[in-house]
């Protein structure tokens, strides 16, 4: 099993990064999920601020929302190519804010009011399956603006990618910040909350080395799963 890992998952996600990886994603799916479990018969605030209103549903931008699943995989995925230290770093800062967006949907469940009046057309009618499937609680902050900015936090301050595809981060994870507000999905608040809580749990990770601490952690569980000799093989090949 470990030789099948080692030649056909390695080369997309290195031994290191695998087993924080899949806890990262397993606790956004409770938090998400979990939350909205707990507060289900819980007031919901509506904040939305009337520069809102000025923002008319644009059901073309259900493009921009959906391609932020491709969007956050990809750059998740060179998260593991930066090397062990800073993988950890970006995937911790991940997770700690994940862990405070639930303590707000829980103490500040939020909701908002959206648009009857979609109009008709393919992404017209996307757009109403994102509302039939999606229910309009744990807006504050945004999850989509959320991993959209971290992902635009890690690639910008990487040497291994050219100016050409920062920039391109950069704008892609504005627009699919705006497309969460051109689809009313959520509101500005919600937005302009997710960019300040990345940045600054981001800068706190780096700053205290949280991520240094968790590392040892980390090392002993990867260590006990695929064996110290390939996770040191890991490190070797993408550390160089």
């Amino acid at each position: 099993m470990i030789n099948w890992i080692k030649k056909y998952v390695a080369p997309w996600l290195p031994l290191y990064y695998m087993l924080p990886l899949a806890a990262a994603l397993m606790i956004n799916n409770i938090i998400y999920m979990g939350t909205q479990w707990l507060c289900g018969d819980l007031y919901h605030w509506n904040m939305e601020l009337e520069v809102d209103h000025l923002i008319k549903v644009m059901p073309g931008f259900v493009s921009i929302y959906f391609f932020f699943f491709a969007f956050s995989g990809i750059n998740y995925i060179l998260f593991g190519h930066m090397g062990r230290e800073r993988a950890y770093q970006l995937l911790l800062t991940d997770v700690i804010c994940k862990v405070i967006c639930g303590l707000c949907f829980v103490l500040i469940p939020t909701t908002n009011v959206r648009p009857t009046d979609l109009g008709s057309g393919f992404w017209s009618d996307a757009l109403r399956f994102i509302y039939w499937i999606d229910q309009p609680v744990n807006l504050f902050p945004s999850i989509h603006c959320l991993v959209s900015w971290i992902c635009f936090i890690g690639i910008r301050s990487s040497k291994r990618f050219p100016v050409w595809y920062k920039l391109l981060t950069g704008v892609m994870a504005g627009m699919i910040c705006f497309s969460t507000l051109a689809t009313k999905q959520h509101v500005i608040v919600d937005m302009i909350a997710a960019i300040f809580l990345a940045e600054t749990v981001h800068f706190l990770v780096i700053r205290r080395n949280w991520s240094g601490k968790l590392g040892r952690w980390i090392e002993l569980g990867s260590n006990h799963i695929f064996g110290k000799e390939n996770v040191k093989e890991s490190w070797e090949r993408y550390e160089k």
